[in-house]
């Protein structure tokens, strides 16, 4: 049966019709929108409903960046990263759906995990994947989503987390300093202060600081893109940095999780700096675990490439 998914982010909202094809799902009438467009998630579903051609099915799912606070009309999530508060009862009400689940976005990219073929991620270690054991995934984007996946009695159930709230963890002297910085106008330092877009100006900042420079007022764009083409020093080696300390969360995942059946980073900052992921430290610190460093020897790492993931988790979603 065909169903309504959508994928809701910080910065974008992505709308589809996950139709059933013998490969898995077909996504028809897809559109990106800006959510700064919108005062409300309702707004955006509108919006997008009113351009949609044909009937509109009557299953539908939303995958939405914040914890999943279950109540009796279905769960509510407040996307910490927007400001937008949507409740599943009060959606179906408005809308009037049959049928209307409400997920957080890292659960859904998770649940896509199986479904995915080798044209959906770039191997980083490739060593092999032990059959049924748990996967992680988490990915840098407006903020940090981490999620687990664990198959059981031949199912698949989801390890939601808040894992991008997680204290950051430093593993070189030249992180520790950097750490320093960033603790006198951030306390704790969690992961998303630095493993987000946001958090990508925050440790620019702080590598500016370290170096005795002066920051410039630049976006997340502008720091990708000087630190790629390496007209600024200071852009690189922050990149450098992120994907160092990216490293570590990755590590921190496997070990949490024991997801020996493959660690896989998402969200929107990786696939546009992957690049520079041979001239940074991410392997070694991914590795870096003291005496389990050998069992992490055995963990395989993917990186998703840019696409649709969690809608197919969202269409995943309803056939239970």
């Amino acid at each position: 049966m065909t169903s309504i998914v959508a994928d809701i982010g910080g910065t974008n909202a992505r709308f589809a019709i996950a139709k059933p094809v013998a490969t898995g799902y077909q996504l028809e009438g897809l559109k990106v929108v800006d959510c700064k467009r919108f005062n409300g998630f309702d707004a955006a579903l509108q919006h997008w409903l009113d351009g949609l051609q044909g009937p509109r099915p009557e299953k539908a799912c939303i995958a939405a960046a914040g914890p999943l606070e279950k109540t009796s009309s279905g769960g509510r999530v407040y996307m910490t990263n927007l400001g937008w508060s949507i409740d599943a009862g009060v959606l179906a009400k408005e809308f009037e759906f049959p049928h209307l689940e409400l997920i957080n976005d890292f659960a859904a990219l998770a649940q896509s995990l199986p479904r995915l073929g080798s044209e959906d991620y770039r191997v980083l270690r490739d060593v092999p994947r032990v059959q049924g054991a748990p996967m992680a995934v988490l990915g840098p984007g407006t903020g940090l989503g981490v999620a687990g996946l664990a198959e059981s009695d031949g199912r698949y159930h989801v390890l939601a987390s808040e894992g991008g709230h997680a204290n950051l963890t430093v593993t070189t002297q030249r992180e520790l300093q950097l750490l320093q910085i960033l603790i006198k106008s951030q306390s704790p330092v969690f992961n998303e202060c630095v493993l987000s877009g946001s958090g990508l100006v925050n440790l620019y900042r702080a590598v500016c600081e370290l170096n005795g420079k002066v920051p410039e007022e630049l976006t997340p764009p502008d720091v990708s893109a000087r630190g790629l083409d390496g007209s600024d020093t200071m852009c690189r080696e922050t990149l450098l940095d992120f994907l160092n300390f990216l490293g570590s969360a990755a590590g921190d995942a496997a070990l949490y999780l024991g997801a020996r059946g493959g660690v896989f980073l998402g969200g929107g900052i990786l696939p546009r700096i992957i690049e520079l992921l041979p001239e940074s430290e991410f392997e070694q610190r991914f590795l870096c675990k003291g005496r389990v460093a050998q069992w992490m020897e055995a963990v395989p790492v993917y990186a998703l490439n840019a696409g649709y993931q969690a809608l197919i988790g969202a269409a995943v979603q309803l056939e239970g």
